[in-house]
């Protein structure tokens, strides 16, 4: 069991303001850096796959630091934290489905064996050239193989639809969106992104951009935010 002192497992922790949620590939590492500078890091948790993610995407109860005012990470959100946050807002980013994709397949190919959802792509497509990132991206659209990465925001809304949120912000138009999220905050918010790889839509081959009626439901869900 955690120490009281180390506070704390229960709730509610009336300290956290906000809850910045981390979709990978569409800004929030940049995010997180701007936050940090901002306000220092120790007012900013990181909730990961080993600081709480699980716990988190599930309401449950999660160990917090004591000076803890924004998590940030990749955590779902649940309707437990109205009653675990009772004063914390809700955030997140989006970015074009197929560009988001398009985007994490890359990062996956420039780790390689090194990340476990590679290992994950190259077992549900089995006959698929893992050389280009074409055809890995056609063939996961198509053969809708890892819903994970093909429903990533069907997934992420199923629990907290997106019209909760106090702030939506569109990867495609990060600078206005930070100004936006500045003023919520009432913080100076730096735009220092990051991680910036294959954020261009126009790096995507034409017979990519073709399959996006395979993804209607994602877009539908964050179209207008876009």
């Amino acid at each position: 069991m955690v120490s009281p002192s180390m506070y704390s497992r229960s709730f509610p922790h009336p300290r956290v303001t906000f809850l910045s949620h981390h979709i990978p590939k569409t800004a929030g590492s940049s995010l997180r850096v701007a936050f940090e500078q901002s306000l220092g890091n120790r007012v900013v948790y990181g909730v990961y796959d080993n600081t709480g993610a699980s716990e988190m995407s599930a309401g449950e109860a999660v160990w917090l630091p004591a000076k803890a005012a924004i998590l940030h990470g990749h955590f779902k959100p649940h309707i437990n934290h109205e009653q675990m946050f009772p004063f914390a807002k809700r955030a997140v980013w989006v970015r074009d489905p197929l560009e988001r994709l398009w985007s994490l397949v890359g990062h996956l190919m420039s780790i390689g064996t090194r990340h476990p959802q590679y290992h994950l792509l190259k077992s549900a497509l089995p006959n698929t050239n893992f050389k280009s990132q074409t055809s890995i991206v056609h063939d996961l659209v198509t053969e809708d193989a890892v819903k994970v990465f093909t429903r990533a925001y069907s997934n992420f809304f199923r629990n907290v639809p997106i019209s909760d949120f106090a702030f939506v912000g569109s990867k495609h138009r990060y600078e206005k969106g930070l100004n936006k999220l500045s003023a919520l905050l009432d913080l100076e918010l730096e735009i220092k992104q990051v991680n910036r790889r294959n954020n261009m839509g126009h790096s995507i081959p034409t017979s990519i951009r073709r399959l996006e009626p395979y993804l209607q439901e994602e877009y539908e869900l964050v179209g207008d935010y876009l």
